[in-house]
């Protein structure tokens, strides 16, 4: 009985070796006939998350009023858009003062280092600004207002936009600059005030003649999509301040002021820029 396990033993490993020598002689063959490793790239990978520095800079529109999230109004709202995408990582900065004119912003540039910085980190740029410049124009000339008044007042306005633009580019040579428009927050009560609607119209063209002499600088248009809110004005409304006052007639509208957007309107407001940013792309993305 041993002879015979002794044998078998013997059987064993001779198969074993067998086996274990075409094991060596096949792996041997693959690694020196076989198929060459290669790198795939697979279709569909997405690239790093870029880093982008937002700096907006303007008034009451910046600042965020109107808000009742207090979250920053559109500055918040376009952070949020970016980085939905899953391709940018966004970092903002809110210097939004209400209230401010041109000139008071151009002298918060001019004075605040801090202001100066966030310039000149940005990748992208926003500003809002006009709207307080043209108040102070039809509050000066409430009784006699006229198509002559409000030119004169853009074309002083246009000067401090353009100075304002130029420093800012003089910070930051690369960052594209989005500039919104006005609106008419008055228009759904007043619709038959022309006066108010033709002043904003009057800016508006104007300032889009401004920014396209100035290198990256893009206009965002708020007043078709803010002043009219979607909505036509009844007959009843609007025929005395009180009833306009009392009735929310422009659903884009704060309710508590009747001038600044709601978040309904800063998401009007954002959806304007985004496309903007869009179409120039190239200016930001990489």
């Amino acid at each position: 009985m041993k002879g015979v396990s002794a044998v078998k033993w013997q059987n064993l490993g001779k198969n074993l070796a067998f086996v274990v020598a075409v094991a060596a002689l096949t792996i041997g063959g693959w690694a020196l006939f076989g198929p060459r490793p290669h790198q795939v790239k697979l279709s569909g990978q997405t690239a790093a998350v870029q880093k982008l520095e937002l700096t907006a800079v303007g008034d009451s529109l910046t600042h965020g009023v109107g808000d009742d999230t207090n979250a920053g109004g559109y500055v918040a709202l376009i952070k949020s858009d970016l980085q939905a995408t899953g391709n940018y990582a966004v970092t903002t900065q809110n210097f939004g003062v209400s209230g401010d004119t041109s000139t008071q912003i151009q002298k918060r540039i001019d004075t605040q280092k801090k202001l100066q910085q966030g310039i000149a980190d940005a990748d992208v740029l926003t500003v809002t600004v006009g709207g307080n410049d043209l108040m102070h124009v039809l509050q000066a000339h409430l009784l006699d207002m006229n198509a002559k008044n409000v030119a004169k007042g853009s074309v002083a306005f246009q000067k401090h936009l353009t100075k304002l633009i130029t420093t800012m580019r003089g910070l930051n040579k690369s960052a594209p600059i989005y500039v919104f428009g006005i609106y008419n927050p008055f228009y759904v009560y007043f619709p038959k005030l022309t006066a108010m609607t033709d002043a904003v119209t009057t800016w508006n063209k104007a300032t889009q003649q401004t920014l396209a002499k100035l290198d990256g600088t893009y206009y965002v248009d708020i007043d078709s999509v803010l002043t009219k809110g979607g909505t036509t004005a009844s007959k009843a409304a609007k025929s005395s301040v009180k009833a306009a006052l009392s009735d929310s007639a422009n659903p884009l509208i704060f309710t508590q002021d009747h001038f600044h957007p709601n978040n309904a309107g800063y998401a009007k407001m954002t959806s304007q820029l985004w496309a903007k940013m869009q179409a120039t792309k190239k200016r930001w993305a990489k």
